[in-house]
């Protein structure tokens, strides 16, 4: 009996740190993951407060029977932008761009070319960010 009991206590404890080592092995890592995690949404949601952007003009060029469209914008807020991260949209559709520069730095402004839209009339051109921030402009192109 002596001996059948102290076997039975070394398998119970070997049991419980093999148990510890399994809970400890894959908590400590997941708890990193959720704290860098949350670091990386705390710097996204700061640079969302601090961007923010104006379409300060739309000009049309005919290019044949397609419209060329020369956007000015600027940035008005406080944090540097990566221009090939944008997106233009043009009444609901992705428009390919080309950008004057590859960085919009705060207090300055660049250049957006889209060339082959076609037809006329009006036009709601939407501007986004790598953050999520946009900015939007009516025009009518003739």
């Amino acid at each position: 009996m002596g001996f059948s009991l102290v076997a039975a206590a070394a398998i119970i404890c070997v049991s419980i740190v093999m148990a510890i080592e399994i809970i400890v092995g894959t908590t400590i890592p997941t708890m990193t993951n959720v704290h860098d995690s949350l670091d990386e949404m705390r710097d996204r949601a700061i640079d969302q407060i601090q961007t923010d952007i104006n379409i300060t003009s739309v000009t049309s060029e005919v290019n044949g029977s397609d419209h060329d469209i020369n956007v000015t914008l600027e940035n008005i807020g406080s944090i540097s932008l990566e221009t090939k991260y944008f997106n233009i949209l043009i009444n609901g559709t992705d428009a390919k761009f080309t950008c004057s520069s590859s960085y919009l730095h705060p207090e300055n402004e660049v250049y957006f070319n889209v060339s082959s839209l076609e037809s006329t009339g009006p036009r709601r051109l939407k501007i986004i960010t790598d953050n999520g921030i946009s900015d939007y402009y009516d025009f009518t192109l003739s």
